[in-house]
């Protein structure tokens, strides 16, 4: 049956190979902007072309070259004038050097996230359909499960901690929108999570246990999120301990986790993803306010995997930060301060000349550098420039942060929260609303 695509081919001057098989040595997606939609291919072998053959709600079948994008090591194809609703059916084929291999057929449903194998978008999610939280200044909150069919809903596992502020005791988010204090007893307590011989609070919920939470105002709240397992953190009456990337033995460096941090107060919704410590997984965290005049998204593009953000960083960062997707892989990329740029590793020195500051100071932002615009401008080595502003100019030359420079390339609107003041000049993965109705956050694989 693959004489008419055959026809095609001939027909628009495509080469013909009599033998095609059937691979899986690449990624493929969707990604939509406004009313454009981008089909892409990513492959992991040696490939110098690709053809995508596509249809739109059932039309014509359109075979093209596509376009190779330096920037995200991927080719691209745009098909204007897609609205929601709009369904594209496309497939592949690609070279390995000599040979080439058709793909299998993939759909995409345009707002609904795609078809077999894939996960629904957050934008998937209308607006209007946010329950209205209760609660003067609460918000709705959704976690969304964007793994692809890699986890199910009941394997991928929240919880939220801060500070209550109308009792200023730390606490933990039940189901039913209620902040409970935790406390040493916390860890002993019925249901209470096990690892290593030592007993961990049992805080978190799992996608499947709810469609949306009532979240209330909280102070210096951290949503954490935690793929296969839950995380393992120890509550006390005044506090807990966090998990500790940097600690060999912490009970978290074998889970796969991540989190979002933020503030609900009189004054509305603030918080952001943040890859000051780490990469754990792509996420994407959407605000939508009651007035319905404010819906913007941050964090990774849908349109990046896991493994494709893993492969990209050790393509496209120089040979100092490497090592970073490698340490503690395969369960994060750490940043440069928790690897070979800490005290006493290879790359300790790695500003030294350029600033007069010390690496560490600058790559933690404390000590000798706690001005804000001092710390961002070394970082993006804009320091000895008269425009610390031109984000054109920003990591240009060594030496600079390319740890925060890879998640800006990689992040919604380039934004992104690469280090402690990444958020000088506007450049951080960040949303605040004054009336907050839906926070969505879904977890990328």
């Amino acid at each position: 049956m693959i004489w008419p695509l055959l026809a095609l081919l001939l027909a628009v001057g495509f080469p013909v190979y009599a033998s095609r098989v059937f691979a899986a040595d690449y990624t493929q997606g969707v990604s939509v902007s406004g009313s454009v939609a981008t089909i892409w291919f990513k492959s992991s072998v040696d490939t110098t072309w690709v053809d995508v053959h596509y249809q739109l709600n059932g039309g014509t079948q359109q075979n093209v070259r596509m376009s190779y994008n330096a920037g995200l090591a991927r080719y691209e194809q745009n098909v204007s004038g897609v609205a929601s609703g709009n369904v594209l059916t496309y497939s592949f084929t690609y070279n390995n050097g000599t040979p080439a291999y058709d793909t299998t057929t993939f759909t995409y449903t345009v707002g609904g996230g795609g078809g077999s194998g894939s996960s629904p978008g957050i934008g998937s999610i209308p607006a209007s359909s946010i329950p209205t939280p209760t609660g003067n200044g609460a918000v709705s909150v959704k976690v969304m499960n964007g793994t692809n069919g890699a986890y199910g809903d009941s394997q991928i596992y929240w919880g939220v901690l801060g500070i209550n502020p109308a009792n200023n005791k730390w606490s933990y988010l039940d189901l039913g929108g209620n902040l409970i204090p935790i406390s040493n007893a916390l860890n002993d307590a019925p249901g209470h999570l096990t690892k290593g011989g030592q007993n961990y609070a049992n805080i978190y919920h799992k996608i499947s246990d709810a469609s949306w939470v009532n979240l209330p105002k909280i102070t210096s709240g951290r949503m954490f999120l935690c793929v296969g397992t839950p995380c393992y953190i120890k509550t006390y009456d005044n506090g807990f301990a966090g998990p500790d990337i940097n600690n060999p033995t912490d009970p978290n460096r074998d889970v796969y986790f991540d989190f979002v941090e933020f503030t609900v107060n009189d004054s509305g919704y603030h918080g952001n993803t943040t890859r000051v410590d780490a990469f754990g997984f792509p996420i994407q965290h959407r605000l939508v306010n009651r007035a319905g005049n404010y819906d913007r998204t941050v964090g990774e593009r849908e349109s990046e995997t896991r493994a494709g953000l893993f492969a990209a960083y050790q393509n496209e960062v120089p040979e100092a930060f490497k090592s970073l997707g490698t340490v503690q892989a395969p369960y994060r990329i750490v940043a440069p301060i928790h690897g070979s740029f800490a005290a006493g590793g290879a790359n300790a020195n790695y500003f030294a000349g350029y600033s007069g500051y010390n690496t560490q100071d600058i790559l933690r932002c404390d000590n000798s550098v706690t001005d804000p615009a001092v710390c961002a401008a070394i970082n993006r080595h804009v320091y000895t420039t008269s425009d610390w502003n031109n984000v054109a100019n920003y990591y240009k030359a060594a030496p600079a942060n390319f740890y925060a420079k890879f998640w800006h390339d990689h992040g919604i609107d380039n934004l992104a929260y690469g280090f402690a003041y990444d958020d000088v000049n506007g450049q951080a993965s960040y949303l605040e609303v004054g009336d907050p109705k839906g926070l969505i956050v879904r977890v990328g694989w």
